[in-house]
């Protein structure tokens, strides 16, 4: 008889403070639905008390990225860099007649396409992550 009220009270105990624990939670939740003005802030993560700052990558303008060189490519798909013979970004193989652009500072070479939409978002070399320095053409404008 005894192992039957220990087995009650170690099963019954924690059920009943779950049902309870669940309770307090659903009328917590109900109360703030119906006040919305009566609802505690944690100040630790509101936006108002702490703002977060907004950071926005923005990439390079148009006359930049086109004042970065292009070079189309032949039938031989010689580079000076003779590793260079895929596009880091969509890693596809070059092949002849296609424009790759050149970043100056790094001299790294992409597909003109590829590199153009990214450096419309991202002002810095997708392979080195530097950030290339507009041509003096475009700053003497």
């Amino acid at each position: 008889m005894s192992a039957k009220y220990g087995l009650i009270l170690g099963a019954g105990i924690p059920i009943l403070l779950c049902i309870i624990g669940l309770i307090f939670y659903i009328s917590s939740r109900f109360s703030a639905a119906r006040n919305p003005n009566n609802r505690r802030t944690n100040t630790e993560s509101s936006p108002s008390v702490f703002p977060q700052p907004i950071v926005l990558t923005l990439g390079l303008d148009e006359p930049t990225i086109e004042s970065y060189p292009k070079t189309v490519l032949g039938e031989s798909k010689r580079l000076p860099k003779p590793s260079d013979n895929t596009c880091p970004i969509c890693l596809s193989e070059y092949q002849p007649k296609e424009t790759l652009r050149t970043i100056p500072e790094c001299k790294h070479y992409f597909h003109a396409d590829c590199v153009d939409e990214w450096l419309r978002i991202n002002a810095t070399c997708p392979l080195c992550r530097n950030s290339p320095q507009p041509s003096s053409a475009v700053a003497d404008c």
